[in-house]
Formats: structure tokens, sequence, C-alpha cells
């Protein structure tokens, strides 16, 4: 494996690489930006939209952070479709480029690297979280980042990164309650693995204290309001299971939260972590969340932020063993690869990305996505929001 085999590698990283990550994600940007004012704002947008214009240390559907991050939007784009959702094309766009990152670091070369930001670029879930303002999008980046930053402080043994690991939780524990569940995802793989030396660290301690004071006024927020957030999440969660929207678990983590045809990376990428010693806490932190959202009947895209470090893992990997194969047999597989994650990646689109105002394209996305369904006939609604927020009007659709 990459880091037991030589702990001290070379960096591998050129400018011509981190230039094919940043030209992957901005291709997928630069396609957002032109489509996402195609139809109007989700219903949970409108949500965040009004929450935005009464900020708060939190509110009942989440924490403050989403809300807070829309308002400053509301000040610069006004109610602009395409300046509102520019946030999330950018989250997205930077979750791109730092799967990439993670392949680099464990010892990837360019075509790794390329893969794995391809991978994630092509896959329906990031896909989806470039098209709507919604906190899923930046609790997707902070899964991104912690486990970036987990890698980094795995290869140079420096135990100062649990202080990005730990602030990085605390954002994310102000963005989405979900990251409960990769924070006992990784605590529970530090005791699992060597890892487990940190606890003696007091910047393992401080990573964890400066994660507990960025989040603190929220988790004050919920005493002084009784928990109502835990009700709340409660009685959705009840919904859901009971509509059958925690169906397909397993199923859909092959068809949702990543690209169809880039599973046999993430499988490799997990059985990888497994077999690598310095690395296997990353493992642990994809098998418990996956455990605890499975038998506790989670959304299939709640363990979506998991993948990205699979895959770069994977492709790390896949890189190698493709190397060790004739010349003539390493482009046939890289032509195959290539070819379906982006023929799959290109039909997900179709039902993801709002392409097309009218016509043909426009019926398959409708008819297969209910969330673009959602952004159909709320005008109305959002004149009501302009006639109450009179100093964006003049800017709508911007």
């Amino acid at each position: 494996m990459p880091l037991d085999e030589n702990p001290r590698q070379i960096d591998r990283g050129f400018p011509g690489d981190t230039a094919a990550l940043v030209g992957i994600a901005a291709v997928v940007a630069l396609v957002h930006v032109f489509t996402n004012g195609r139809y109007g704002f989700h219903r949970d947008e409108l949500q965040v939209l009004s929450d935005a214009r009464h900020l708060d240390w939190g509110f009942v559907p989440y924490p403050p952070l989403t809300p807070f991050v829309e308002r400053v939007g509301l000040s610069i784009f006004g109610l602009s479709l395409v300046g509102l959702r520019l946030f999330s094309v950018i989250a997205q766009a930077f979750a791109v480029v730092v799967t990439g990152l993670m392949a680099r670091e464990l010892g990837g070369g360019g075509l790794a690297q390329a893969t794995a930001a391809l991978a994630i670029a092509l896959s329906p879930l990031p896909l989806f979280e470039g098209t709507e303002f919604q906190y899923t999008t930046f609790d997707y980046l902070w899964w991104v980042l912690i486990a970036y930053f987990v890698i980094r402080l795995l290869k140079t043994e420096n135990p100062r990164w649990w202080l990005a690991i730990g602030a990085t939780i605390g954002i994310g524990f102000q963005t989405k309650y979900t990251m409960g569940f990769y924070f006992c995802g990784m605590i529970g793989g530090v005791l699992l693995t060597r890892a487990r030396r940190y606890l003696g660290s007091s910047w393992f301690w401080d990573g964890m204290a400066l994660g507990l004071i960025i989040c603190l006024s929220n988790l004050l927020w919920q005493v002084r309001h009784g928990f109502i957030s835990l009700h709340f999440l409660e009685h959705i969660h009840a919904r859901d299971v009971r509509q059958g929207r925690a169906d397909g678990f397993l199923r859909q983590q092959f068809w949702i939260c990543t690209n169809l045809f880039a599973a046999p990376l993430w499988i490799a990428g997990l059985l990888g972590y497994m077999r690598d010693r310095r690395c296997r806490l990353l493992a642990w932190m994809y098998l418990i969340p996956l455990t605890l959202f499975w038998v506790g009947q989670g959304r299939s895209y709640y363990l979506a932020g998991a993948y990205p470090m699979l895959m770069a893992m994977g492709a790390a990997m896949g890189e190698r063993w493709v190397g060790s194969l004739t010349k003539p047999l390493q482009r046939t597989v890289e032509v195959v690869l290539f070819t379906l994650l982006v023929g799959s990646g290109l039909y997900m689109s179709a039902i993801v990305v709002p392409w097309a105002p009218r016509g043909a394209l426009m019926n398959f996305a409708l008819q297969n996505n209910g969330d673009l369904r959602e952004e159909i006939g709320w005008l109305g609604r959002l004149r009501v929001f302009e006639t109450l927020c009179p100093r964006s009007s003049g800017r709508m659709w911007a």
C-alpha cells in the first residue's frame, strides 16, 4: 500500500496534474453556471431564503451555517438563481479538486488523480449538489476535507493536522447533524487502529476542543429550545421510513452516491485502506457510518461524502495495476474505463442537470427527477418573497 511501502515518498504532484484537476472541476462548474437558471427555486431553497432573513444560532430543520451563507449571497446577488447557487457550485468544484489531491497524497500520479476527480465529478449525487443551494452540498465538502486532512495526518505523522480536522468537524456540525455519524466513524477508527496513539497527543484534544467551540453556539441554542431539531428529525426520519424513502440503501450507494462504473475503484479503495496499517482509519470512517445509516434506515445519500476518499485510494491502486500491463492493454483499459465513466455520467446528468428549458430533454429530466419537478410552480411564492425583500427586486433572475 502507498503509505506503508514508502513513508517518505517523493511528492508526485506536477503543475500539469493540478491543472487537469482544476480543468475537470471548471467544466462541471461551468455546466452548472449555464444551466442553474433554467427553472425556479426548489421549495427547500425557499425555506433557506426565509431563514436567511432572520438569522439565528439555530433553526428547526438544520444548523445556522447554510442560511448565513445564503444571507451573504442575497447581499451580493439578490434573488438570483445562478448567483445564489454559485456557492454550491464552488463547493462541489472544490470537492472534485480535493479528491484528486487525495489520490496524489496516496501515491497516485496524474492518471490516478484525474480518474478519481472525474469519477466524483460524474457521479449523480455530486452532480445534483451543484444544481441547488442545500445544506447537503456543504456537508459533502466537509466530509471530503476531513478525509483529506486525515490522510495528511497519517502521511506526515504531524499531529497538528488535528486542528484542521477538529475545525472542519465543528463547521460540519454547524451545517448538518449527520456529521455526527462521520465523527463516530473517525473516533471508532482511531480506537481500532494504530492511530489510537494520537489520544495521548495534546493536538488531538486541542482539535476536538476547537471543533466544540465552533459548534457550541448551536449546541446552546438547542439546549435553550429543548433540542427541538432532534424531535423534528425524528419525525422526518419516521416519515421517510414510512414512505419508503430509506429503501434500497445499499443499491443506491452504487447508483446514486457514485458513478455506477466507478464501483471497482471505490471497492478497491476500501480494501486498500483495510490492508494498509497506516491508513486503516479511513476504512472505518466509511464502514462505521455505513453500518449506522444502514441499520438506522437512513437515506442513501447521507453517506455520499465518504466516497471521494475511497475513489482516491482505488485510483492510486488502479494506476499501479495498469502500469504493470503491456502498453496496448493499458490503453484498452483506460479507454474502456473513461468511456464508461463519461457515458454513465452523461446519462445521469440528463436526469440531474436541467440541460434544457423545454422539449424532450426537459421532459425526460422532470419524469425521472422529483427535485427538478419541485422547482416548477413556485414563482408566485418567490414574488411574495420579493415583495417582502424589496432591496432584492430589480435583480431577479440575474
